[in-house]
């Protein structure tokens, strides 16, 4: 049986996080979902990657995990924002002239 490990793998996202794979918890994808109550497929696809962290099942793996609900959260962000940042193009970004600029110039 596959157990949840917690512990970093290089990865800032939280699928890193809580990955398959032989853990010192001994939890499997189930098991973490009964212990918070909610269904094992939502703990499954994030663990897959397929789901993002909601603040609903932040605030559950906190409590778990005796983190806090905002680091599940931030953890979610920042793997969401840095993928968003691989996908746009660096010249899409560069030609989109700051608000800022024009309002100093005038």
């Amino acid at each position: 049986m596959a157990a949840i490990c917690l512990g970093f793998h290089g990865a800032e996202n939280p699928h890193a996080i809580i990955a398959l794979g032989p853990g010192p918890l001994g939890l499997s994808a189930s098991r973490v979902a009964e212990r918070i109550d909610v269904p094992a497929n939502r703990i499954t696809s994030i663990v897959k990657g397929e789901r993002s962290v909601t603040a609903d099942t932040a605030i559950r793996l906190g409590r778990l995990f005796g983190t806090t609900a905002e680091f599940w959260i931030n953890l979610q962000s920042h793997y969401e924002l840095e993928l968003a940042k691989s996908k746009v193009a660096e010249e899409t970004v560069r030609a989109i002239r700051p608000l800022v600029r024009e309002m100093a110039v005038a």
